[in-house]
């Protein structure tokens, strides 16, 4: 079963659209090669084709605890990487958001703050969500301040959690509640 739900998924820097093996591309496939756009992604450790990206992209798409979105920038006017609720949990109304702006042009424009925030509204508005969690490397500063700027709050260290380039790193765990009110 895949969720499908209905928004106007769109700000005036980001355009979200289900993801689909047809939109994986050997720029989306570079974007998973690249050290500095995977620096902080677990996918870094293994290694990818166009065959094996669609592959995934097909295995998100019949999660059923899984939405998987691609990220368009409508002023660069292309696809510039991905977004994903999951897994989710319907007992506890949880979910995990995990983000990547693969395209480098992309970074510092707010899109990746403006995918989260659309994205919480789907969660929230949508499918009844209560809670969702994000978690980064410290380091990964940009991705920290993203998910603040869309509302998400500090919850959590786990110290040395990782190892990055050799060196124990912690993981920053954030969470954002559904507002008052909200189905």
């Amino acid at each position: 079963m895949q969720l499908q739900p209905t928004f106007p998924w769109r700000t005036q820097r980001v355009e979200l659209f289900l993801l689909e093996p047809g939109h994986v591309s050997s720029a989306y496939v570079g974007w998973l090669s690249d050290p500095e756009v995977n620096r902080f992604l677990e996918s870094r450790f293994a290694t990818h084709d166009l065959a094996s990206t669609q592959r995934y992209v097909a295995s998100m798409l019949g999660d059923a605890n899984t939405l998987f979105l691609g990220i368009r920038s409508p002023q660069l006017q292309r696809h510039v990487g991905n977004i994903k609720l999951g897994p989710i949990d319907r007992h506890h109304g949880l979910g995990e958001i995990g983000i990547m702006i693969g395209e480098r042009a992309a970074w510092g424009r707010g899109i990746a703050s403006d995918s989260i925030a659309v994205l919480c509204r789907i969660a929230f508005e949508q499918l009844g969500l209560r809670k969702l969690t994000a978690g980064c490397y410290r380091s990964n500063v940009g991705s920290a301040r993203a998910f603040a700027r869309a509302g998400f709050a500090h919850e959590a260290t786990r110290p040395a959690h990782y190892l990055l380039e050799g060196r124990a790193e912690d993981l920053i765990l954030m969470a954002r509640h559904a507002p008052p009110g909200a189905p």
